[in-house]
């Protein structure tokens, strides 16, 4: 008995450590969202839909600019359905319900506080269906049943203070429904 719990225990700190590494999310330069898993990351990785259409993300140069860019392309019944250019070459995307998100750091140059920018689109057409800015930084996002949701962390406003972290609930208009200090 004494040799089983002390298995089972050590188990359980094999996976505590496991869970406490995971950062959740795709990387989306500093301050981004987490590492691989969680959504979708330029050239690296795919995300699979409800209704099976398959997401990835891919470098895509811009012939107007000098700026890298991304580009979302989905796909499905083994043909390409449709592409949207981004404009951050680290794009990251989450499908929640029927919208591909993407998370764009749009901090202005300067700025105190960093900003964030939600833009959704349409899963079934690659249309814009809403923008939200958002004050600090997206780390993670979730789908529920409801929306998304989305952990904020907002840096201190003093030299060693302490970051404020928010989980914001999204609806799928694009409007926040609440707001959760934590």
């Amino acid at each position: 008995m004494r040799k089983t719990i002390t298995v089972v225990l050590a188990l359980m700190m094999v996976a505590t450590l496991a869970v406490a590494n995971d950062h959740g999310g795709p990387p989306a330069g500093p301050g981004g969202p987490g590492e691989p898993g969680h959504g979708v990351e330029a050239d690296g990785h795919l995300s699979v839909a409800a209704d099976g259409t398959v997401v990835v993300v891919r470098a895509a140069a811009s012939s107007t600019t000098s700026n890298p860019m991304a580009e979302v392309i989905a796909i499905r019944g083994g043909a390409i359905a449709w592409s949207a250019t981004l404009p951050s070459p680290r794009a990251d995307v989450q499908i929640s319900g029927s919208q591909v998100i993407e998370v764009t750091d749009t901090t202005a140059s300067g700025a105190s506080s960093p900003t964030t920018t939600l833009t959704a689109l349409a899963l079934s057409n690659g249309a814009q269906a809403w923008t939200l800015n958002i004050t600090g930084r997206v780390t993670d996002l979730n789908p529920y049943s409801g929306g998304t949701y989305a952990v904020v962390i907002i840096p201190a406003a003093t030299t060693g203070g302490t970051p404020t972290r928010n989980l914001v609930a999204i609806s799928p208009t694009g409007t926040v429904t609440s707001t959760v200090a934590f």
